[in-house]
């Protein structure tokens, strides 16, 4: 494990200017696809918010949620989850989708899963600034943290990066695996304090199981950071940072062991 743990930090150490070059392209592909360019992924975006909210509205209507407006509530937890679904569908997808690099020539197969996070990122960091424009008129600005924002969004990246090198890995080896997985991502919205609260559930075990998933501690987090101002419960944080040392040593894992199998398997 030790050995596969150096094997990937040590490609990626090597290899930083070509993740950030490769990442800073595929950027560039997608402002050159069509006129409006990077524009889309924003009015995608607002057509998604757009739904989400007339749906929050004909459903529960215009109240609070934990004492949070609830279009407030909604959207600091959505905005995050559009960087985590485009993360883990492009990203899990990573090497299959670039056969022709795995196969053709010499390359360091493990950093694709952290380039497509890093274009991500700077594809839709920018959408930040639209929950920005949320809160202020909602008057929740005051309650904005920037150096808890910048460790939440630290978490995300590292939380991403760890499960890419991981399920990558798994896509790599099996299509199937990638049609079970990708469904399980449309689903996954519905178990995330989204669009509502886990203090309705009334059963521990299940409120316990439902905090298992360490994408809730970034969905929260986030929520702490533009409008409560606060941190999380300091056990709960200890998870969340064991659970992603965890998911990386089994990334690692995988990545070194099928790594010399990638050109015959994809």
């Amino acid at each position: 494990m030790i050995k596969a743990i150096r094997f990937v930090i040590k490609e990626h150490k090597n290899s930083y200017r070509q993740i950030v070059k490769m990442a800073l392209i595929n950027t560039e592909k997608q402002t050159v696809r069509s006129s409006l360019g990077i524009l889309w992924t924003y009015l995608h975006d607002i057509v998604y918010i757009l739904v989400f909210v007339m749906f929050r509205l004909l459903i529960s209507g215009y109240g609070n949620i934990d004492g949070i407006n609830s279009i407030a509530y909604l959207l600091t937890g959505l905005i995050p989850w559009f960087f985590i679904s485009d993360m883990l569908n492009q990203g899990s997808r990573s090497i299959r989708a670039n056969k022709g690099i795995v196969q053709s020539i010499r390359f360091p197969v493990v950093i694709l899963p952290t380039i497509e996070v890093l274009s991500i990122i700077f594809r839709r960091f920018f959408t930040f600034f639209i929950l920005i424009i949320v809160i202020t008129a909602f008057g929740y600005l005051e309650c904005f943290d920037i150096l808890l924002f910048l460790y939440y969004f630290f978490a995300m990246v590292c939380l991403m990066i760890s499960m890419n090198l991981l399920l990558s890995a798994f896509v790599a080896v099996s299509e199937d695996f990638y049609q079970l997985y990708q469904a399980f991502v449309r689903v996954m919205i519905y178990s995330l304090p989204i669009m509502w609260s886990f203090d309705r559930v009334d059963s521990v075990a299940v409120h316990v199981l439902l905090r298992i998933n360490p994408m809730v501690y970034i969905i929260k987090g986030f929520r702490n950071v533009f409008i409560q101002g606060m941190t999380q419960d300091f056990w709960y944080t200890v998870y969340f940072w064991i659970a992603i040392l965890i998911i990386f040593c089994l990334g690692c894992y995988s990545q070194q062991k099928l790594n010399k199998y990638y050109s015959d398997l994809v």
